[in-house]
């Protein structure tokens, strides 16, 4: 296993001299924002060059996006401030979303567009929300996709029609995702309990259809957030508090469900990432001695650890450019590590050993 497998030596490291919060490629060019717990707002350039740094809330910047070429941030105080535009809601801002018909906010129990409607009061307080990747049947626009404890919702674009999950959440769902064709969706929650079902959000119906079975994923306790679909479409991973959890989706039982697999790990992973178009899974982790950097993990038949980044500090935020040829590292320690993909790297041969994995 190789040092610095998959990826060159960082090309820069920029200290933003705070806490990370959030990181996020700007999906029109290559600039990255970078939210800091403390209030600040700091956009670099994919050189690690300063572009700006602005202090947009004071109280602190809960999450980030990128909306219109702009730089968008809630905060703890219920602000949202996108380039001029500054707007109050309700609650602590906990989830951006960018989509075609405006930027979606999640604050306390409800869920605005930017300087349009608010929808219903909410079950419990909104963890994430997204827009749908696909049209609905009724008005051929995207949704929004929101989740909280105990609930998973859609809304149609204008906030107007709520559909509830027709299932029972066991615990707080703090995260739901779909695979790129859409065949598969998922919901992750706090703890040990995560979910997975077929889904037609990829031909234009709902992410949770009341007639589908859904399959509970045994894995070890999770934050609830590191749940992801791999850009083939074939695997679903949870990052642990016991290692790595990969689901083959092309192998799902219609009782049992998907056959799966644990990788332990000996550090606690915060971040977690594909590699661009194969079955390799990138991770932030920390180590008891006060550590960290990336690792490289191969989730494929042939499971192993392929590779290891030494950053000497946690690495607690991951974000690809929108080329996928630089990864952005947020780091423990208050900086920014810029980490270029070696295009050509042969992954298919950076294992000399067989699955090393239990099965769960």
């Amino acid at each position: 296993m190789t040092g610095f497998a998959g990826l060159e030596r960082p090309a820069w490291r920029v200290d933003v001299d705070d806490t990370i919060g959030e990181v996020a490629w700007s999906p029109l060019d290559d600039r990255v924002g970078v939210g800091c717990t403390g209030g600040d707002v700091v956009v670099l350039d994919a050189a690690g060059s300063m572009l700006d740094r602005r202090r947009d809330h004071p109280a602190g910047t809960a999450c980030l996006a990128w909306h219109d070429g702009e730089v968008v941030s809630g905060g703890v105080d219920g602000w949202v401030v996108a380039g001029a535009h500054r707007e109050r809601l309700s609650g602590w801002i906990a989830s951006l979303a960018s989509g075609p018909d405006g930027l979606a906010v999640a604050h306390g129990r409800h869920v605005s567009l930017l300087g349009g409607a608010t929808s219903e009061r909410l079950p419990a307080s909104v963890a994430q929300v997204r827009w749908s990747s696909c049209t609905d049947a009724a008005g051929g626009r995207p949704g929004l996709v929101v989740c909280g404890h105990g609930y998973v919702s859609e809304f149609d674009a204008d906030l107007s029609v709520r559909i509830d999950a027709a299932l029972v959440w066991g615990g707080s769902v703090e995260q739901v995702d779909w695979s790129s064709g859409g065949g598969w969706a998922a919901a992750s929650t706090r703890g040990t309990t995560n979910y997975l079902w077929p889904s037609s959000i990829g031909q234009g119906g709902r992410v949770v259809d009341p007639a589908v079975r859904v399959h509970v994923l045994p894995c070890p306790s999770s934050s609830g957030r590191l749940l992801r679909f791999d850009p083939t479409g074939r695997y679903a991973g949870i990052a642990t508090s016991g290692g790595l959890a990969v689901f083959d989706l092309d192998e799902v039982h219609p009782v049992a469900g998907p056959p799966g697999r644990l990788l332990p790990l000996f550090c606690d992973v915060h971040a977690f990432r594909w590699w661009p178009a194969a079955p390799v899974a990138v991770l932030g982790v920390a180590t008891d001695s006060g550590g960290g950097g990336l690792l490289l993990v191969r989730c494929d038949e042939r499971a192993a650890p392929v590779g290891v980044v030494d950053l000497g500090t946690p690495v607690i935020g991951l974000e690809w450019s929108r080329d996928g040829r630089l990864l952005a590292a947020a780091c423990g320690d208050g900086t920014v590590v810029g980490l270029r993909r070696v295009v050509d790297w042969a992954w298919q041969d950076s294992a000399d050993q067989w699955d090393v994995t239990d099965r769960l």
